[in-house]
Order: C-alpha cells, then structure tokens, then sequence
C-alpha cells in the first residue's frame, strides 16, 4: 500500500488527509460533548430524561414527586422505560454520553438523508454543494439539541431509518421505526398517519400491534394499576391542557400556535418583549390558530389522498411535508426539535429553478432565501436582539409555512408529470 493511501471499507482507498481530518473531527466532537455533559444538573433537559429513567427503574413516580428545581417529564411512559438506559451512568456521565451520541447521529442523519433523496424520485446526481448547505443551514438546531442535550436526533434518526425501510419495501421494520419514535415523542406520529395513508397494506396492518406493544410494555413492567394510572396522568398533566387550547408564546417556540399568538396577542416572555403586529382578542387569536390547524391538517390529508388515487411512489418532497407538518402542529416546537429541517432543506436545495414556470421559480429562489435567513439566525451569528426578534416574528415558522404549502404544489405537480410508477 502507498505511504500517502489508507484501505477503506469496500476496498475504496482513502488518502491520509481525510482520515486524519475525520480523526481530529472526532476528538473535537467528543471533547465538546464532555465538556457539554459536565455543565449537566437539576433543571436541565437531560435531568428530565435521565431522572425518568432511574424513577422507572425504581418504582418512583414519573409525572409527580419531582426533585426540586427539576422540570417536568413530559413524555410517554415507554419513553421513560427506554430511558432507564441513561440512568444506568451517573447524570453527568450520561450526559456525556448521549452528547456524544448525538454528534454521531447527526452524520447518521446526513447520510440517510442523502441516501433516501437519492432513492426517491427523479432519482437525481447531485454533488456536495445542496447537502453542504443544508447540514450548515439546520446547524443552528442541531447544536440546540446538542447544548440542551436532547433526544430529537435520535427521534430524527429513527424516521429516517423508517423512510429507509419504506424505500427498500421492509414495512414491518418501517412501522416499527415510526412507532418507535411516536412512542418516544409523540410529534412523529405524523409519519404513521402517511405510513396508514401511503404505505403499503402490511406496513397498515403492522402499526396498531406495534403501537399496542409499546404501550403495554410500560404497563406490564410497572404494574397494571400504577401503568393505568400513569397514562392517565400523562394525558392529564401535558396532553389535557394543549387540547383545550393551551398555547406556548416563547420565542424560542417555533410552531403555528406561538406565530399566532405572538402575532394577535401581547405576551409574557422572558426578553420582555413584544411581537404583536395584528392586534385581536383572545378568541379571534383562538379561532385563527383553530381555523389554521384545520386547514393546514386538511390539506395534508387531501395531498396524500390524491397521491395514493394517482398510485405515485413517495418523493423526498412529499417526506418534507410531513416534516413540516409535524412541526407546525405539535403543541410544542422548540428550535432543538428542527434538526429534521437538515432533510427539508436538502430537498429544497436540490431543486432546479430553471425546470419550473416562472411563477415557481421566483417562489423557490424566495424559499431558498428564508431557509439562509433561517439557518443564519443563531444568536451569535446575528447577535442577541436580532436572535429574539427572529425568533419571536416566527421567521422559522414562517419558512416552514411556505415550504409546507411549496412542497404540496411540487408533490402534485410532479404526481401529475409522472402518472403511476
């Protein structure tokens, strides 16, 4: 072998200037995330994680008795029983750990991601450019995640490996990947209505067993009364108060009920600041989120539809709506959630302007400058009053919008270019 060359896996040569460069990448990713999880105490996301895990471990309660200055657990019971994982190491130690994870998962997610673009239709070469720019673009919430040492690349990873199994007409192991996310998190259960939707009849057929599965688990570990009565009070304690309306109104919360909100009613925010810009009453505020959510609900459901009656395979278009869709509509939205928006992005990037009519192409060089504007808007990129104004006139949100609304209008259009596959 030559001095300058290494052997890579498949036999492909790699030289010694990328290995070595991926090494110090390395190093540098696992020195951030020790010095990230040593910063880990009471009142971090982790302690939630980590604090359900050991309470499931030991019979503790999960949604009540919490240690003071910690925050509520927020999650499904299953997701506090794979939880139990963490707990195994002391807090910072874990923390440690899954920050590393972490950082391991978000090449994981570029690389599916490439790799299931590359499957859907057209079926396109692309080089490096677009997914350069798309992991630059969604960095700023993949570092979120990273400093607040979260769980949604672990989420995002397991969609993608369900699109992947989907692709490759693995449906059993497709539903068990969405379940499993749902039963993490409950914003992926979007993909198991377009896998119910568009997915084939065993895919269907598969996801209520599986969904069962996980919600018996907890229930058979901890006890049929104590489960019962934790499901209950999950439902009470989260789910209860977003069902009847409950709206968060941080800047940091990045979904279509905080864009609402902010933008009709005053708020209390921490920056003591106000983004009001169409002032209306309580119930107008109420009746818009409402009339919105519906609509927006609505027209996913109607696009997959029309998909399924045209008989079109799945495009990496179609994926990035129910992305957006999920963000949009959950309850909760925080910007470490929109490190799905790398896969987003990379969809949008890739396409060609000079393919569409005018009209399109004007809107796909717009679309493209609010995903720069959204990708740039890290505070210490644009500094602290930019960050909150950004974050608080829903920039994000508005994007996610109009690429939610642009990815159905392309998903049909090429359905109708392309006809049956």
């Amino acid at each position: 072998m030559a001095a300058n060359s290494l052997l890579g896996f498949g036999g492909r040569r790699w030289s010694a200037g990328p290995v070595a460069f991926a090494a110090g990448l390395c190093v540098v990713a696992v020195a951030v995330a020790i010095a990230r999880g040593e910063r880990e105490g009471v009142g971090g996301d982790f302690h939630v994680f980590w604090q359900a895990g050991r309470n499931f471990a030991t019979g503790a309660p999960l949604y009540h008795g919490d240690v003071p200055g910690a925050r509520r657990f927020i999650y499904p019971p299953f997701a506090a029983m794979v939880f139990q994982v963490l707990a195994i190491f002391p807090l910072r130690l874990a923390a440690e750990v899954l920050s590393v994870i972490n950082l391991l998962l978000l090449g994981v997610a570029t690389y599916l991601t490439k790799r299931i673009v590359a499957r859907t239709p057209p079926h396109q070469a692309a080089g490096a450019l677009p997914l350069v720019l798309a992991v630059v673009l969604s960095l700023v919430f993949h570092l979120e995640n990273l400093n607040h040492v979260q769980v949604n690349e672990v989420i995002f990873v397991l969609i993608l490996l369900g699109i992947d199994a989907h692709l490759r007409a693995l449906d059993v192991r497709a539903a068990g990947y969405f379940v499993a996310a749902t039963a993490l998190k409950i914003t992926p259960v979007f993909f198991l209505i377009w896998l119910m939707l568009r997915g084939r009849p065993r895919a269907a057929l598969a996801v209520p067993p599986l969904a069962i599965a996980c919600v018996v688990a907890p229930l058979v570990m901890r006890g049929p009364a104590t489960g019962a009565a934790e499901l209950a009070e999950y439902y009470h304690s989260f789910l209860e108060g977003f069902q009847h309306g409950q709206v968060l109104t941080d800047q940091r919360v990045q979904n279509l009920g905080a864009l609402v909100y902010r933008m009709m009613r005053p708020a209390e925010t921490p920056e003591h600041l106000q983004y009001v810009y169409l002032p209306a009453s309580e119930r107008a505020a109420a009746l818009t989120y409402q009339a919105g959510a519906a609509f927006l609900l609505l027209l996913f459901l109607v696009n997959l539809g029309l998909l399924r009656a045209r008989g079109v395979a799945a495009t990496a278009l179609e994926f990035s709506t129910v992305f957006l869709i999920s963000h949009l509509l959950s309850p909760i939205t925080w910007k470490a959630h929109l490190v799905t928006l790398l896969f987003v992005f990379y969809t949008f990037l890739l396409l060609r302007p000079a393919v569409l009519p005018a009209p399109l192409r004007i809107a796909l060089i717009g679309l493209w400058g609010l995903i720069g504007v959204s990708g740039l808007s890290g505070r210490d990129l644009v500094g602290r009053d930019a960050y909150y104004y950004l974050g608080g006139y829903s920039v994000v949100v508005w994007a996610m919008l109009l690429l939610f609304v642009a990815g159905v209008v392309l998903t049909q259009r090429e359905a109708v270019a392309r006809r049956p596959a």
